[in-house]
């Protein structure tokens, strides 16, 4: 999955929390521009890092080509851990686009520079619950 294609998208999930577009920088992988940089990131698969820059605002650092098999793995430990709270069904089947499941993902990384998301239940949760607001799950 190309994640240029998907930048409007990111553009106005962007917005949406109060984050410059000009924030958005592609690379080839994460992990290697993290290093050069000397920012922790062990995870070489990452799709996308939100990189905050202590009050002087972030950069969103996303993978220019993903395997789709990376989106999908991590979609995978989101119906894992759903299973703490419910076997019978997964909120990871709302996930059922490419664009919600990047609008999930991108989420979930910017619910872990919020103050009261603590472990990955809660930005689960909080993910969620936003893409509710923004409308993801209107029929």
């Amino acid at each position: 999955m190309n994640l240029r294609e998907y930048f409007e998208l990111f553009r106005y999930l962007m917005e949406k929390q109060c984050l410059r577009q000009e924030d958005i920088v592609f690379v080839d992988n994460i992990a290697d521009w993290c290093k050069e940089r000397g920012i922790p990131e062990p995870d070489r698969g990452k799709p996308l890092k939100l990189i905050l820059k202590d009050g002087q605002g972030c950069k969103l650092l996303l993978r220019e080509d993903v395997p789709d098999e990376a989106i999908d793995e991590r979609i995978r430990a989101v119906r894992i851990r759903d299973q703490v709270t419910d076997v019978a069904s997964s909120r990871a089947d709302l996930l059922d686009s490419p664009q919600r499941k990047l609008a999930f993902l991108f989420l979930n990384e910017y619910a872990y520079s919020l103050p009261e998301v603590k472990d990955d239940l809660l930005a689960d949760e909080w993910a969620f619950n936003e893409m509710e607001r923004l409308g993801y799950f209107k029929t």
